[in-house]
């Protein structure tokens, strides 16, 4: 197969993602290496995702090394680390000198054991170490997202002497934020800002124009997810992570922060309905259903008490067959009242909007909700019960059990979670798996026992 003709390099010198998903997989070495070179990093990373390690290594070859760490590093983790693995290993060490601290631990720690020691080995021992410190974090905390590079500065130091350090530091560091001041021993004693740095009498001690006062401290095991909600309340672009003494270990920076939110709010989306967390739609088949089965055992255990509730009221049923006709409107009406419940109540959650006294009156709130929007429900759909059966006492069934079930379905939305939360379990894991097992299965025995007692 013939592959795509290469563009005129005034007109369109990179290649779009477009360009290289229409690529055939047989015309990779077809490549134009100065229109990938030009492309951006995320686009090619998108499109080595979708291949093979060896068809990655083959793309790779055509970059020169700095442009490839720029690709790996928006690549996952697990694929990066599949690459790197596979790499010649002078080339794998140079790329792994060029990550960033962070991002480089990310990838280690996803390499097999005999290649993660075998690079450890042949990488500088400063980086190595630092390295292997990151990774005793676990990656769901501070420690675990931070950087150890951070600009710092000793407090005797002059004015004129920090800024020629800070100068030193902006060659080896691609961001400086805040300049933090230590001592000797690494403990953070202040923070000084570039205005006043710059602005400052050159003779002036650092210690006499810092902040003493640092906000935002963090400590190196606190939750990825409270360390994003503490940058976003302070408004700054990095915090300090420090250790029980004190001694300043790194820095998590807003670009870290920007990744935690998106991980976050794509991880709940996917374990609020029982698929793995981290899995993604090119995923091998094996490792998706390894990850989603289990929950959809769990889905099928309720699913049969659903049927068991109607299996109890198949003579009611057999005696008034339009029972069965207006059944999946109660139930689906509370399954969507609980899931906007179930919505709003994670997300407040993660916002850190709830507070640990507030459980007994959201949970009231969401069932008065429940039960206001089951009455305006119920009310449209007695009117088209009565115009389908002419039956009123029809109509009242339907209208009753909306109600009851659309506000059972308000509690539950709001109690699911809180009550996972206090559990110290995640509020979004298969949240409305639980859910759609209250409504139905309540639905159902709300709707045909109010059936054989005003009908039958």
């Amino acid at each position: 197969m013939t592959p795509p003709a290469t563009a005129p390099e005034n007109i369109h010198p990179e290649y779009t993602q477009e360009d290289l998903h229409e690529w055939p997989k047989d015309g990779f070495e077809n490549l134009d290496s100065r229109r990938l070179a030009a492309s951006s990093p995320v686009v090619v990373a998108h499109f080595l995702e979708r291949m093979d390690v060896d068809d990655r290594r083959l793309v790779l070859r055509k970059l020169r090394q700095e442009t490839a760490t720029d690709i790996l590093s928006e690549m996952d983790a697990d694929d990066s680390a599949e690459v790197v693995g596979a790499m010649n290993e002078a080339r794998a060490v140079k790329i792994l000198e060029e990550f960033d601290p962070d991002d480089a631990a990310d990838v280690v720690a996803e390499l097999d054991d005999e290649d993660r020691v075998r690079l450890l080995d042949k990488m500088e021992p400063e980086s190595a170490e630092k390295l292997k410190n990151l990774m005793a974090y676990d990656p769901d905390t501070a420690g675990g997202i931070m950087t150890p590079e951070a600009a710092t500065i000793l407090p005797a130091m002059t004015v004129n002497e920090a800024i020629e350090k800070v100068r030193t530091l902006s060659e080896e560091m691609e961001d400086i934020y805040y300049i933090y001041v230590v001592d000797e021993a690494m403990i953070l004693e202040g923070i000084v800002s570039m205005r006043d740095l710059i602005l400052a009498r050159p003779s002036r001690k650092i210690g006499d124009i810092m902040n003493p006062q640092v906000k935002g401290i963090c400590h190196p095991k606190m939750d990825r997810e409270e360390v994003s909600l503490k940058i976003a309340e302070l408004n700054l672009l990095s915090l300090p992570v420090v250790d029980a003494s004190g001694a300043l270990l790194g820095i998590v920076t807003i670009d870290d922060v920007i990744d935690v939110v998106h991980d976050e709010a794509t991880e709940d989306m996917q374990k609020l309905v029982g698929a793995g967390a981290d899995e993604n739609i090119h995923d091998e088949i094996s490792y998706s259903v390894r990850r989603r089965h289990p929950w959809l055992q769990v889905n099928l255990l309720t699913a049969f008490m659903a049927a068991g509730v109607v299996y109890f009221f198949q003579d009611q049923i057999e005696q008034l067959t339009i029972l069965a006709v207006f059944m999946p409107v109660v139930a689906s009406m509370g399954g969507n009242a609980g899931a906007q419940t179930l919505a709003v109540a994670i997300r407040s959650i993660a916002l850190a909007q709830v507070q640990e006294h507030d459980g007994m009156r959201i949970c009231t709130k969401e069932m008065a909700m429940g039960l206001l929007n089951g009455i305006f429900t119920g009310l449209i759909a007695a009117a088209v019960a009565y115009l389908v059966t002419g039956e009123i006492n029809i109509a009242a069934v339907v209208m009753i059990a909306l109600v009851l079930n659309m506000g059972l379905a308000g509690l539950a939305g709001a109690f699911i979670p809180l009550f996972l939360k206090k559990l110290k379990l995640d509020p979004a894991q298969s949240s409305s798996i639980f859910l759609t097992t209250v409504t139905d299965v309540a639905g159902f025995f709300i709707f045909l026992s109010l059936g054989s007692f005003l009908l039958l």
